[in-house]
């Protein structure tokens, strides 16, 4: 059972609700003076500075020639200057949108970024606009979610319901990611609760399944957990880019997720060489790639390692990591890829933990310390829990009888009632997990947090 859809799930934090494009480094055209324009709206965006982003957003559609950038650029303008309490000012700007050719009707609909509109006379006449807009759209908008549960993990202070109170989702309806509100959010929730550490993030599905289909996380460390926050110390270097390798992997992704976007990526997405490649190289475009790395990686391993280590820009170490599962034995991919398990990037934590779970999956003998892994379910993030579970339960699986039963007490002290709470979730990546590590250790088959609370209680209780 493989727990990674390549790119059939996206976990959306309360860093990345848009796609932020580069600033030029001149910009003697209008193109490029929009892209710079833009790229200083997403900067204020993400420092919540609302109207320097409605400001710059404007400005970059007013730059833009005309199609999508332009109507995309008032789009953005609006939803900053509603978060900045200009109502007037973002109806005027957002009709600019849809008079550009804006025609994501139902994302402009449900956007809670544009919820103060509603009342206002306009609304209604904006989006039916957007709507003739998309009658029109050479082609369809990227589908709206429908959220289909809301989960709350880690603190001892606040469930599941004031969550999704404080958040205002709804179960059952259609649902927009924000990463400003969902920072708010957040924010609230740490200042009202005395949170060592809050974060919100949202998992959309658009393949298989559970296609179109969302939920909401928010992750919680309360302030006498704050241990579970510990995390390497931030690389501050810029070591070499070793023959190459970290720029062609970026080549490769940006191409993957282009062509996974245009619905042209192959069915067929698995990996043929390694145990862990995101989306594999069955299109034409991609196909070129592997035998680079398969090549090239062998004779990089220290140089790429001293990436991970070192390298001060986290998307050159999750670059790094994935390209790892190219050495030439699993032993050695695991080897180096455990001691940053705990890098302080997310992103990072969970490139090394998607490379390491897809590696000992493929495995017949543990490669990785069982007490390591342990401790990394205890992380504070959903994206580090469940992979690191994941990890764990393939792990047990390939531990004799006689060392699986030495551990059993010792993780069900530590875990138990964790992995019981990872049971009772929503999200079936975040839940699914649990259960298979509490099936290793117990021998039981139950399904439900209920059944799996009851034996938990029956265990005898043991010192730690």
């Amino acid at each position: 059972m493989r727990f990674v859809m390549a790119l059939g799930v996206v976990a959306l934090g309360a860093g990345c609700a848009h796609s932020p494009r580069a600033a030029d480094a001149a910009a003697p055209d209008p193109a490029s003076r929009a892209r710079q324009l833009s790229a200083e709206a997403e900067q204020a965006y993400d420092s919540l500075d609302f109207e320097r982003c409605a400001e710059r957003f404007r400005a970059s559609g007013e730059v833009a020639g005309e199609g999508p950038d332009r109507s995309e650029s008032f789009y953005r303008a609006a939803g900053c200057a509603s978060l900045a309490g200009h109502a007037d000012a973002a109806v005027e700007v957002l009709k600019r949108a849809v008079q550009a050719g804006y025609y994501d009707a139902d994302h402009l609909e449900y956007d809670p970024e544009l919820a103060a509109l509603h009342p206002l006379p306009a609304w209604s006449g904006i989006v039916a606009e957007a709507r003739a807009n998309l009658a029109k759209a050479p082609e369809a908008p990227f589908m709206t979610m429908t959220l289909m549960g809301v989960d709350a993990f880690g603190s001892r202070k606040v469930d599941r319901e004031t969550v999704q109170r404080l958040m205002g989702l709804e179960v059952g309806k259609p649902v927009v990611h924000s990463a400003a509100i969902f920072k708010q959010k957040e924010a609230a929730l740490r200042e009202q609760y005395g949170l060592a550490f809050a974060r919100a993030s949202m998992s959309i599905y658009f393949a298989e399944e559970r296609k179109g289909t969302a939920f909401v996380v928010m992750d919680m460390v309360d302030a006498e957990d704050a241990s579970r926050l510990r995390f390497l110390p931030e690389p501050k270097g810029h070591p070499t880019d070793p023959e190459g390798l970290l720029a062609r992997w970026s080549d490769y992704v940006e191409r993957l997720q282009q062509l996974q976007m245009q619905g042209k990526l192959s069915e067929d997405s698995s990996c043929k060489k390694v145990a862990h490649c995101i989306g594999g190289f069955g299109h034409p475009d991609l196909a070129p790639f592997e035998p680079e790395f398969l090549a090239k990686v062998p004779g990089q391993l220290d140089a790429l390692t001293a990436v991970l280590r070192e390298e001060a820009d986290p998307e050159k170490r999750v670059s790094a990591a994935y390209l790892l599962a190219y050495a030439p034995t699993v032993e050695e991919t695991a080897q180096r890829l455990q001691p940053f398990i705990r890098d302080s990037q997310s992103s990072v934590r969970n490139s090394v933990l998607r490379v390491l779970t897809a590696t000992q999956e493929a495995a017949t003998k543990p490669l990785v310390d069982v007490a390591t892994v342990a401790d990394a379910v205890a992380m504070p993030t959903a994206t580090d829990r469940n992979k690191a579970t994941y990890l764990l339960s393939y792990l047990l699986e390939d531990l004799s009888p006689e060392v699986l039963k030495a551990h059993r007490a010792g993780l069900l002290r530590q875990l138990g009632e964790r992995l019981v709470e990872m049971s009772a979730l929503t999200l079936p990546i975040n839940r699914d997990p649990a259960v298979l590590v509490l099936k290793h250790l117990s021998g039981e088959k139950y399904e439900t947090a209920d059944e799996w609370r009851a034996w938990l209680a029956r265990q005898p209780k043991t010192a730690g």
